[in-house]
């Protein structure tokens, strides 16, 4: 039986930061036993989820030692692993072998029960969809007990609503993924510079047919006419005969450098990051800047900076990301919600806009239309504004990414997701009646859970 440690845990914006009595188990056949332990057992994977989805004061499991690789099918390209393995880990491993996660979310340092239970997404979402298109097949452990095994033909239902679940369905054991050939370890880009918001989505409109990713990069401090501006970035695997990397010379890279501690507050203001936004504006050109580039600076540029959110000070922040849905009014959406945080006086660090496509699951945060990712430090105009952002959001048929949330209220959840949130919780009622398997996040949703 794994000991029990209390200790002061937080998502990855710093906020909040709760003491969590904790279990680590070294074995997968502890998992069961700590279903009869006082409390609840929600899984935590690497804590990278930004808001409170992945904490509870009654009690965590730390999953990272359940790190195993089972089977790897190396003819198909199915791979089969503990749900503590890392995507760094899998990417290290699969790569030099000339396979690759066909979903990557933007940072590698997740775990794959982590991914599932997100279901998390990449820049080629308009393509491949969400990590949970592309899994064959879970182990669950249920709050019974009980071990199963579910896939998208098999205990379907409890596969989907696993899918996006936030946790909320029990443990995952075990995951089999299939993923996808390359031909490199290499990527060939385009990019360059778009003058507003109608060029950024033109930009994906042209590409979205021949581009394997895309992704867009706005710079918030613009104001008037200039709202949505920013750099738009392509890509494509490249070929050996194209200047691709051979996969035999791939190597794992990790973090550059640290960032020690905490930043004084000061440190990332608006003045600072204006100046930031300009000279990356400047970087590029109209011109469409052809390269050849490796897998981490594409997809992973954040994880050359080891604890990279410790630059928001002890303060923390938020990442706010949400989604649009496609069509004829979308671009006026968006700019009528980017004009709105100007008027409010808060203002984004990093601004992404990627597009997406609607997959399958019930929780499934991507719907045709264009996600928009922002990072707002925590303070108290931030804190006053987001619950307004919420109910406009809302209110123009768009939706929050549950994964960076960690302030949506229980009346606007079911607004945004629909009949899906009402299926959704009835499956929970099923399989954890005495909810077991709670978060912050389950009772901030008005989720069932013990009084």
């Amino acid at each position: 039986m794994p000991k029990i440690k209390r200790q002061t845990l937080d998502g990855w914006g710093h906020t909040p930061v709760v003491e969590c009595p904790s279990y680590r188990p070294e074995r997968s056949r502890e998992l069961a036993s700590l279903l009869h332990e006082p409390g609840t057992q929600l899984a935590r994977g690497l804590g990278r989820a930004y808001g409170d989805c992945a904490l509870s004061p009654e009690g965590v499991v730390l999953t990272e030692r359940l790190n195993h690789f089972i089977e790897f099918d190396g003819k198909r390209g199915l791979i089969r692993a503990q749900g503590g393995v890392t995507l760094a880990e899998l990417m290290d491993y699969t790569i030099p072998r000339g396979w690759l996660p066909a979903a990557i979310p933007g940072t590698k340092n997740v775990t794959l029960g982590g991914a599932f239970a997100c279901n998390v997404h990449g820049k080629n979402q308009f393509r491949e969809g969400d990590f949970a298109d592309h899994v064959q097949s879970i182990r669950l452990l249920l709050a019974s007990g009980e071990s199963i095994d579910c896939s998208p033909t098999h205990n379907r239902e409890i596969f989907w609503t696993t899918a996006g679940g936030m946790g909320m369905t029990g443990i995952i054991e075990e995951i089999t993924l299939k993923l996808k050939p390359i031909p490199s370890s290499s990527l060939t880009t385009t990019t360059y510079r778009v003058e507003s918001l109608e060029e950024m989505i033109e930009a994906f409109v042209e590409f979205r047919g021949e581009s394997d990713y895309m992704v867009g990069w706005i710079d918030h401090m613009a104001k008037g006419d200039d709202i949505g501006r920013g750099i738009f970035e392509t890509a494509v695997h490249a070929t050996p005969e194209n200047g691709g990397k051979p996969l035999a010379k791939y190597q794992p890279s990790g973090a550059r450098f640290n960032v020690p501690f905490f930043m004084p507050n000061f440190v990332l203001n608006r003045y600072s990051m204006a100046i930031y936004n300009m000279l990356r504006f400047r970087k590029y050109s109209a011109w469409r800047k052809v390269e050849t580039v490796g897998f981490s600076s594409f997809f992973h540029p954040l994880d050359k900076i080891g604890h990279w959110n410790k630059l928001y000070g002890k303060r923390g922040f938020f990442q706010y990301q949400c989604l649009f849905p496609d069509g004829p009014d979308v671009v006026a959406q968006m700019q009528t919600f980017l004009s709105a945080l100007h008027r409010k006086k808060i203002f984004s660090f990093l601004a992404v806009i990627k597009y997406h496509r609607k997959p399958k699951g019930l929780l499934t945060f991507s719907q045709d239309g264009y996600s928009i990712a922002l990072d707002f430090p925590n303070t108290p105009r931030v804190r006053s504004v987001l619950p307004q952002l919420n109910k406009w959001v809302a209110d123009n048929g768009g939706r929050v990414y549950l994964a960076k949330d960690s302030c949506l209220t229980a009346d606007l959840f079911p607004v945004m997701y629909g009949k899906a949130a009402h299926d959704w919780m009835s499956v929970i009622d099923q399989l954890d009646p005495d909810a077991h398997f709670t978060s912050l996040m389950s009772k901030r949703l008005g989720w069932k859970y013990r009084a």
